[in-house]
């Protein structure tokens, strides 16, 4: 398997999760960490990446790890140095982080998003038109052999994400629960 782990960082990330102490990008760091952690293990090759947008014209892809870079201190540092900034254009970045999954040689891809909130970015006013546009990504990705997931905290997700991503998707609803339930995703 190839894996490519995607985490949105808009600026709610740095607002304490609920029931929790941590901010949604301190749980997200961890979330990384533990998956990237069990994905080395099982041997599997993963890239890790952050991504922001200031409307369609600034998409930030932040790299973090890529797939010849091993798993250790200095993306553990990137992950740490991770802040929480702009908006979630997840549609553009989806699309990119699908096409560099695609040039990899492993039969399974799979690509996993973490998010805390649904596609907005402050360029676009109607909600369903990133939604709209994020569903097509992930169509677009699922015929070229990429298989996204999305892992969200976001109390409100079923009210979108199932749209989205179909059946490919997690709600954390307790953050007590993010430790045991992500490596059921493998």
């Amino acid at each position: 398997r190839a894996v490519c782990l995607l985490t949105d960082l808009p600026p709610s990330t740095t607002e304490s999760a609920p029931g929790s102490d941590s901010t949604v990008l301190h749980l997200s760091q961890e979330a990384v960490s533990l998956l990237s952690g069990a994905i080395d293990a099982l041997g599997d090759r993963f890239a890790i990446a952050g991504f922001a947008s200031n409307t369609r014209h600034e998409v930030r892809y932040l790299h973090v790890k890529g797939f010849s870079e091993p798993w250790g201190e200095v993306p553990k540092a990137r992950i740490a140095a991770m802040k929480g900034d702009l908006s979630t254009r997840m549609g553009a970045v989806l699309r990119h982080g699908g096409q560099y999954l695609a040039r990899q040689t492993e039969e399974k891809k799979i690509l996993l998003l973490l998010s805390d909130g649904e596609p907005h970015d402050v360029d676009e006013a109607d909600p369903r038109y990133l939604i709209e546009d994020t569903k097509k990504a992930v169509g677009e990705l699922l015929s070229e052999g990429v298989h996204t997931h999305c892992v969200t905290l976001d109390a409100h997700a079923d009210d979108y994400v199932a749209d989205i991503f179909g059946r490919g998707y997690t709600v954390i609803d307790h953050v007590e629960r993010l430790p045991e339930r992500l490596p059921q995703l493998f």
